[in-house]
């Protein structure tokens, strides 16, 4: 995988099968009398990523109480705790023949998205 470790409200995930992100730019833009462009910048570093991860039925139960709470704190690489919402992004699918596996009700794979505030 991509080396990505994840920690969310203090419990680390996983690495995830698929994990892509961006800094999305928070800014009002407006056009002047003259035609010029006016900016507000609030902050330019919005951060935003989508990760799908391969799961047990214990682990599929926090994250979908982690996207029903309000906000979370989401550290990525061990970097500074990032507050936002993670919500679920798509179908939670079990994976085949896996609900024969001892200790778990089966495999799952959770798409989920984070918005930073």
């Amino acid at each position: 995988m991509l080396g990505k470790y994840i920690t969310i409200d203090n419990v680390l995930m996983p690495n995830p099968t698929a994990f892509s992100y961006k800094y999305n730019p928070d800014e009002n833009v407006f056009t002047s009398e003259a035609g010029t462009q006016l900016s507000n910048i609030r902050r330019l570093d919005r951060l935003s990523f989508s990760a799908s991860f391969n799961c047990s039925s214990r682990l599929r139960d926090t994250l979908e109480a982690k996207c029903k709470q309000a906000s979370v704190k989401v550290s990525i690489d061990n970097g500074a705790a990032i507050d936002g919402r993670l919500r679920l992004s798509g179908d939670i699918t079990l994976v085949e023949d896996s609900e024969y596996i001892n200790g778990t009700s089966g495999l799952w794979v959770v798409p989920v998205t984070f918005e930073g505030e």
